[in-house]
């Protein structure tokens, strides 16, 4: 592969070049970065670069200054000059003295610096095969070593594809990466807030490519390692710690605290750690990456920003979860019953069962509140309460959005007070509503119009022009329905006979009620079973 190097004392302006371009699709290794010349010709000279992309004003030594003393030493490095617009006389000079090309910053385009790295990567190339004397980077390896690219080397070690001590061993070897077997821990860092995300547009890997040079360059102050990413928004970093001391997680404390201050500064974002225990020997690696996950899957219920220790979680990881099943058959039962006061007091409940529940996971109280979605979206069908707004596909949306354990509590409160303040602001539906739950509560009795009106303190002739306004249904016919309804319910799933069918939903006579039944669904009750 042709080796880039890049020069710059700004920091963003080496991240952003090193996240915008695909350097492995163009068969490039960006194999380091400087702040100035000085440190530049220091890695310049042992690891020889191919192409070096620089600017020319920083401190120490620029990057003329660098290219002159390269240049005489006889490196073979092709130069890009990097410059302002006030930097043209520099520019000039950089070109006589043997840059192959130079870029304006402000007018740093991803297509411009691909299309020059093509054609250095092709002028290299050419003089290689046509001189047979100059090598790319460093000396080819034997192919019998089949060495695999440090990526997918680590996340073959994280994945187990490559788990024994011998042949983790014998890859490092192979790829000359260093990275000591003591010391081992895992991290896996998150992205707290996915919304970040909308601001890159079609275009969200750049914020994750950003995220992954910065904790590159973070982490290699503090360890030998690398860092892989497996999904958007999550960062997984294999590391050796440096320090070889018994306060190694007093160091793991500073090392993310430095890793959340600089994502902060550069790119305003905060991120949950899932640390794993520190572990000495290359066949624990996948270990701890398993514990890392399982730390992470806990980040919902701590403050944003925090790191998860998998010592700190493993004996509630261990413990089987309460089971919820009683709290929902609650939620379930008053939904069905459409009695408001019981949804209330159930969903009150239930959040304070998951208040005080940790041991409950992201996944499982996700699943909670689907149920509840689904439960209240069947309250307000059945009450045709779907015209009043209180169900919205912005509700159902932000269930997946939610990433913290408050999340879930705050959006079953929401949704109890969109429920309650939507029909008592609107007292024509909240008596439509009220009359339904009479109905559904008392079908089996002898139901009438005048009954019900009684029971709300309405005059009859009232509510049935107004049950007739909001349903679009006369007042015996939703009754009928409801019987109907739960007749068939009866049929398909009792061997009860239909004269004790007929009783249960408030008919007396079961030939009227056969009457009624055929009416409605089209065959008698005996057919219909």
């Amino acid at each position: 592969m042709i080796k880039v190097l890049i020069v710059d004392d700004e920091a963003l302006v080496r991240i952003g070049i090193k996240t915008i371009i695909p350097w492995e699709e163009l068969g490039l290794e960006l194999i380091g970065e400087a702040e100035n010349g000085k440190k530049a010709l220091e890695i310049a000279r042992e690891h020889v670069p191919d192409i070096i992309l620089t600017d020319i004003k920083m401190p120490i030594m620029t990057g003329i200054e660098l290219l002159k003393i390269l240049k005489q030493e006889n490196h073979p490095a092709k130069f890009i000059i990097l410059s302002a617009h006030d930097d043209l006389e520099f520019v000039k000079e950089a070109m006589k003295n043997g840059a192959e090309d130079y870029i304006l910053k402000l007018e740093l385009e991803v297509e411009q610096i691909i299309r020059i790295l093509k054609d250095l990567k092709e002028m290299i190339l050419t003089a290689a095969s046509s001189k047979k004397v100059y090598t790319v980077g460093a000396a080819a390896m034997p192919a019998s070593h089949a060495p695999l690219h440090k990526e997918k080397l680590f996340k073959d070690m994280l994945l187990g594809v490559v788990k024994t001590r011998e042949e983790i061993f014998g890859q490092l070897k192979v790829n000359r990466i260093t990275f000591p077997e003591q010391q081992l821990v895992c991290l896996i860092v998150q992205v707290d807030d996915d919304l970040i995300y909308q601001k890159y547009g079609e275009s969200p890997h750049l914020l994750d490519y950003s995220v992954l040079n910065i904790l590159e360059e973070v982490l290699s102050s503090y360890a030998y390692g690398h860092v892989v990413s497996l999904q958007l928004g999550q960062f997984i970093a294999a590391l050796s710690l440096r320090k070889q001391e018994e306060k190694s997680y007093e160091g793991l404390e500073e090392l993310t605290g430095n890793i959340r201050t600089t994502l902060r500064k550069y790119l305003s974002t905060s991120v949950s750690i899932g640390i794993s225990e520190i572990h000495n020997g290359y066949e624990h690696i996948q270990q701890a990456y398993r514990e890392a996950k399982e730390a992470i899957r806990f980040a919902f219920i701590y403050p944003r920003g925090t790191n998860i220790y998998y010592r700190d979680i493993c004996s509630i990881s261990s413990q089987e979860t309460n089971d919820l099943s009683a709290e929902m058959k609650s939620i379930e039962k008053a939904f069905t019953d459409g009695d408001i006061a019981d949804i209330k007091q159930a969903l009150e409940l239930l959040t304070v069962e998951i208040n005080g529940n940790n041991r409950l996971t992201k996944e499982i109280l996700m699943g909670i509140s689907f149920t509840i979605f689904y439960l209240f979206q069947s309250f307000v069908e059945n009450y045709q309460l779907t015209e009043k707004g209180i169900l919205t596909r912005d509700m159902y949306d932000n269930i997946s959005k939610m990433s913290m354990k408050v999340d879930f509590i705050d959006w079953i409160n929401q949704l109890k007070t969109r429920m309650t303040s939507h029909l008592i602001e609107n007292h024509e539906s909240m008596r439509v509503y009220l009359t339904k739950q009479f109905i559904n509560k008392n079908y089996k009795d002898e139901l009438s119009l005048e009954k019900v009106a009684e029971y709300l303190q309405l005059s009859s002739s009232y509510l049935s022009n107004l049950f007739k306004k909001e349903t679009g249904q006369n007042f015996i016919d939703y009754v009928t329905e409801v019987r109907i309804g739960r007749a068939k319910f009866l049929l398909k799933t009792t061997d009860c006979k239909i004269s004790e069918i007929a009783r249960e939903v408030g008919y007396g006579d079961e030939y009227y009620f056969s009457k009624v039944f055929k009416k409605n669904v089209g065959e008698s009750p005996l057919k219909y079973r």
